[in-house]
């Protein structure tokens, strides 16, 4: 059993177990918020909502003193990526579908973690292989397994759910893999501003 500054502590080692518990801990508020009154999402979008909302918790595990701060922060995520998402839908409902989320907004740093299927949304089938062999040469240096997974996410809009039962992963594990893996392609990328150019392209 894991007290809050053991795990803390361990959070901010990236150790897979501790992000698992931390998952535990925290997904039913990051649900709760996901289900915000004035985003009216179905429980399958919510679901989806908070464990990207966990996912952007990686980065601010080294900006808290107490393990309590966390819950409030992804609260804060979840509620507002979900009512990011109804105004996405309502968009696309009125044939705009181009809409700036909050987050979006707010810090461009969460673009990385728009559902993969807002990404894809507007590209066609050769855009879709064009964006695969950009990805092929931005993945190079990866472990082919999490190359492979962020592909997948970020070409073939698998999700989360259908991630973790492909991969064989606890579903906590998936955000924090992706965003660990990001991190590793943005790095790479900085020494190929050509390549990292066009890719965004795709991505924004």
């Amino acid at each position: 059993m894991w007290t809050d500054r053991e795990l803390l502590t361990a959070l901010r080692r990236g150790d897979d177990d501790a992000w698992e518990e931390a998952f535990r801990r925290l997904y039913p508020s990051a649900f709760a918020a996901a289900r915000h009154p004035l985003a009216a999402l179905t429980p399958s979008e919510a679901e989806d909502i908070a464990i990207e909302a966990l996912t952007l918790l990686l980065p601010k595990v080294n900006q808290i003193t107490e393990l309590d701060e966390l819950r409030p922060l992804v609260v804060t995520i979840a509620s507002r990526k979900a009512i990011s998402e109804k105004r996405r839908q309502l968009a696309d409902k009125r044939g705009g579908g181009d809409v700036t989320s909050l987050d979006a907004m707010q810090d461009d740093e969460t673009l990385r973690f728009e559902p993969a299927e807002q990404l894809a949304s507007h590209l066609t089938g050769t855009d879709l292989r064009e964006l695969s062999q950009l990805l092929d040469a931005a993945l190079s240096h990866l472990e082919p397994r999490h190359a492979q997974l962020l592909r997948d996410f970020l070409v073939y809009h698998v999700s989360y759910k259908e991630l973790a039962e492909k991969y064989r992963m606890p579903i906590g594990s998936i955000g924090v893999n992706l965003a660990r893996s990001l991190d590793k392609v943005r790095a790479h990328l900085k020494t190929s501003p050509k390549l990292w150019k066009e890719l965004i392209a795709y991505l924004r």
